[in-house]
């Protein structure tokens, strides 16, 4: 396994963070435009790891015959530029100044579907796109939405924009703790929906290499051996920015063989096949948003 994983201490610092916040919360959405350029140059010459991350993914999403044009340096700007404007979203979303009229939804008969099983739904996402606006879709659902993360290495930055919702916390669920499983467990048989970005495994030993974007990458399995554990069905999920500043919410099924009355037997053999789906569904995300990837580490491990 590489040494360069994304099992490390976050990336930012607590000044950075707190002006930020300060001048987003104080001078309003035409300031916090500007903050995006000053956040691309600190990240793009501060953080060299970001840079190659950056190169190493748009490569490798063009050699795939995802990206119409071949990358070059300007577009890592890009890249990084998005992934700060995710920043700033970020705070707007927490902080509730972000208008729920932007966050636009489809397909949520799907998820209602998966519900109707009375096994709860586990709705998979991955670090494409926006967590949060996921995060506020979740508050207005009818049912309780959890979150399965792992929180070992939050850094200062996100724990500054996390004290923004004071009930941030409330509907986590850590893992890597003792009680990790049984109350993921205990959620599902109440009828919750559990969410999980399952592209990042934190444990390794549990982890599958694929194919993605014409490269193996380790993949966890934890999330589909969860799902033929509990037979809850699994609803893929994405919150991708528009032009416009909106963000379009879409949910879909990982297989229409989940949501029958016996959705986990395809999952008690191999889970393989599943998560080959899975990675399928997240390069179609990436090429339909190329700089929506926020996974800036050795994500194929080839080293960076």
């Amino acid at each position: 396994m590489s040494g360069n994983t994304w099992l490390r201490p976050e990336k930012g610092n607590r000044l950075t963070a707190y002006l930020l916040i300060g001048i987003i919360k104080h001078l309003g959405p035409h300031a916090a435009s500007w903050l995006r350029g000053p956040a691309t140059l600190y990240y793009a010459l501060f953080y060299p790891t970001v840079r190659r991350a950056s190169w190493r993914y748009l490569t490798h999403l063009y050699h795939a015959g995802k990206l119409d044009r071949r990358p070059h340096h300007l577009m890592v700007l890009q890249h990084i530029y998005a992934y700060s404007t995710n920043i700033v979203d970020r705070i707007f979303l927490l902080s509730g100044r972000f208008d729920p009229d932007k966050i636009q939804c489809h397909g949520t008969e799907h998820l209602h579907a998966a519900l109707q099983h009375g096994k709860g739904c586990i709705l998979m996402g991955a670090h494409i796109g926006s967590f949060d606006a996921l995060r506020q879709f979740g508050l207005t659902a009818s049912v309780r939405f959890r979150m399965l993360m792992y929180r070992r290495f939050l850094g200062t930055t996100s724990h500054f924009i996390e004290q923004l919702a004071p009930d941030f916390n409330a509907d986590i669920i850590e893992l890597g703790q003792p009680d990790s499983m049984l109350t993921t467990v205990s959620a599902l048989k109440k009828g919750q929906v559990v969410g999980i970005l399952a592209d990042r495994a934190h444990d390794q030993s549990r982890s599958i290499a694929l194919p993605f974007l014409g490269h193996k990458a380790p993949l966890p399995a934890g999330p589909f051996q969860l799902a033929a554990l509990t037979g809850a069905p699994v609803v893929l999920v994405s919150a991708l920015r528009q032009k416009n500043g909106a963000y379009r919410i879409a949910c879909e099924p990982l297989l229409d063989t989940l949501l029958t009355d016996e959705p986990a037997a395809p999952l008690k053999a191999d889970p393989t096949p599943l998560m080959g789906r899975y990675a399928q569904w997240m390069e179609g995300l990436c090429q339909r948003s190329p700089f929506a990837w926020f996974n800036f580490f050795d994500f194929w491990e080839e080293g960076l």
